[in-house]
């Protein structure tokens, strides 16, 4: 009766066997990730629009034009009419500090971009395993309520051989509807699992089809300081935190040179018709910054820059945090990993031959059987969730603790 190895990748199998069912790996996911989940077009166009507030940051204010008349009716004429042309110069460099304002916005925009890029990442492999474990739970009911028909059928042949009892075909027969059970329960967690990776894929109504992957692989052996390293080296959320203290300290200068006057400067033309002579008017203007000298903006830009140090500072023991959660899990699941693949999978899947070879035979009791299916069950299954949190734990951490794209 042959057994099912829980790290086994069967898809291939099944392939070989229909001919046409083809089956999906998670590089495929991750490419259809990156053509159509639509955070990261979204992410994009957040670039696009800082670049455009940037680009509007620099411009200089419109110049004014306009007509004007005065004294009309004086003297049975039209008066005094003319035009005028404004400007406002924009001076002690304010328009420049607006657009290098407006350039770290671009900078945190492209920071958040590949920290988004992390994330769906990060949530395509965490749903991948997920599909994949799922996939290997139904082989493994499946497996198992082909064994449990199988013992159905032996109980009754040991049964009017008289080694068996009714009690016995009763067991057998209960313990073959649980692993039906099992298997449906089985099936729809694979469809939900499946579901869930089509959307953060972006094609929720991609046809089902088998997904291939190694579950087990390689187990590489991370100590903290190495998973701290990659979680802070380059990080994208540090960085986006880095370019808004740089943002607010850039604020501040501007801030401190707005009390600096801008100057308003007009020109305007006139024909006097009540002379005959025309005249040129020049007018140039600024505010005296007597009772305004933005102290109270420049108050706010300074504890602004403070909060977003703060906030950066904030951001790194938050990584921690969860870094130190993350490796835990991981470290966890590494270890268990280990242990159920290199002693207790194979010793359980031993441990079910022998016992339903001698009960086929009429040497073993049923409830030995049932101990050792059991046993079988829950080692597989446990095993099974032990590499789903290898996988987890390792996509996280690998994607720098981003995750929840879809959020």
């Amino acid at each position: 009766m042959p057994l099912l190895a829980v790290g086994q990748d069967a898809s291939e199998g099944r392939k070989k066997e229909t001919g046409a069912k083809r089956s999906m790996s998670l590089a495929d996911f991750e490419g259809l990730a990156f053509q159509h989940n639509p955070t990261l077009a979204r992410a994009t166009a957040r670039i696009q629009a800082a670049k455009g507030r940037q680009f509007q940051a620099g411009r200089y204010p419109n110049p004014v034009i306009g007509y004007h008349a005065t004294e009309v009716g004086n003297r049975g004429t039209s008066g005094q009419q003319g035009g005028f042309v404004s400007q406002r110069f924009i001076t002690a460099g304010k328009l420049k500090l607006d657009q290098e304002i407006a350039s770290k916005a671009i900078d945190e925009a492209h920071f958040l971009f590949h920290g988004q890029e992390q994330r769906v990442l990060s949530d395509v492999r965490i749903r991948f395993y997920e599909t994949l474990v799922a996939q290997r739970r139904v082989e493994l009911t499946k497996e198992l309520a082909r064994i449990g028909d199988e013992l159905v059928q032996a109980t009754e042949k040991l049964l009017q051989g008289r080694l068996g009892t009714d009690n016995d075909l009763l067991q057998a027969e209960i313990r073959a509807d649980e692993s039906r059970i099992l298997l449906d329960n089985a099936r729809n967690e694979h469809q939900e699992a499946w579901r869930r990776l089509l959307a953060v894929v972006g094609k929720p109504r991609l046809k089902m089809v088998a997904v291939s992957g190694d579950l087990v692989g390689k187990i590489p052996k991370l100590d903290w300081d190495a998973c701290y390293e990659t979680v802070l080296s380059s990080n994208p959320q540090l960085n986006a935190a880095q370019a808004r203290v740089d943002r607010a300290s850039v604020v501040i200068r501007r801030a401190r040179r707005e009390p600096i006057p801008n100057v308003d400067f007009i020109v305007s033309m006139r024909h006097n018709n009540i002379t005959g002579s025309d005249n040129a008017n020049v007018q140039l203007g600024i505010p005296l910054p007597v009772f305004d000298r933005n102290k109270g903006n420049i108050s706010a830009a300074e504890a602004e820059w403070i909060a977003a140090k703060k906030d950066a500072e904030r951001i790194e023991l938050h990584i921690q945090d969860h870094l130190a959660t993350a490796y835990r899990r991981y470290a966890n699941a590494r270890q268990q990993v280990e242990r159920y693949g290199t002693r207790m999978v194979p010793r359980a899947k031993k441990s079910l031959a022998l016992v339903t070879g001698g009960y086929e035979k009429g040497q073993v009791q049923y409830l030995t059987l049932l101990t050792a299916q059991q046993t079988y069950l829950q080692v597989n299954m446990s095993y099974l969730e032990s590499l789903r949190e290898f996988r987890t734990s390792m996509a996280l951490i690998n994607a720098q603790l981003f995750s929840g794209s879809l959020k």
